[in-house]
């Protein structure tokens, strides 16, 4: 009971760090102190230790010697254009799968989703987040937990660079342009439709990364 009560707390802990990580209030490069992380999270620094090892794992932290728990700096362009080449093959084939297994109702409840999108775009941070549930609800359709797991953890490379950064208004517009063609191509079960679209949606975020990256000319030679 003792180690099961232990493991819940770790979990929590991770999932407390890893939100901080992806909001942007742990920024990359900062140290993670167990002291301050302890008052802040109200956990104990057993399952913080636990939190911070999992992290480690899965990349958004990395344990320093004699330095401690370090966020991870953001993926560099080269990676960002593997990361999203990846997410597009993966991305697409999530998508089509659940095309055809996506039930009237659950495109309904896509559709409320693209309609949320559309009233909160002016938030541009909400926006993300309501774009990443968005994806995520999609592929979850195709029944394939592994393969959306992988996105996921793409995703969360992803925003620990974009969260922290504003879509343009054109963009948001665009974007929402290529989620109501998702809808569509959903309700007509047309797959070129939805595999184009979504390749288009997923390379415009490339695009935009480019873009913000290019501020910092020593990230493009990574």
């Amino acid at each position: 009971m003792k180690e099961l009560k232990l493991k819940t707390k770790s979990q929590i802990a991770y999932d407390m760090i890893r939100e901080m990580i992806l909001n942007g209030t742990a920024l990359p490069g900062s140290r993670l102190i167990l002291m301050d992380l302890e008052e802040k999270l109200g956990v104990g620094r057993g399952p913080i230790r636990d939190a911070l090892l999992l992290l480690d794992q899965s990349g958004l932290v990395q344990n320093v010697p004699f330095k401690g728990a370090i966020v991870m700096l953001p993926p560099s362009y080269k990676e960002m254009q593997i990361i999203y080449e990846q997410r597009k093959q993966v991305e697409i084939a999530l998508a089509i799968e659940a095309l055809k297994n996506a039930t009237q109702q659950q495109i309904d409840d896509l559709e409320k989703q693209v309609l949320e999108m559309e009233k909160n775009s002016k938030n541009e941070h909400y926006f993300f987040h309501i774009d990443r549930k968005f994806h995520r609800q999609l592929y979850q359709l195709s029944n394939m937990p592994h393969l959306v797991s992988i996105v996921e953890h793409f995703m969360d490379f992803v925003q620990t660079f974009l969260t922290v950064r504003t879509y343009s208004e054109e963009n948001i517009e665009l974007f929402n342009k290529q989620h109501k063609n998702i809808i569509k191509a959903l309700n007509t079960k047309n797959e070129k439709l939805l595999a184009e679209t979504l390749e288009e949606n997923i390379m415009i975020g490339l695009k935009f990364v480019q873009e913000e990256m290019q501020k910092y000319p020593k990230i493009m030679q990574k």
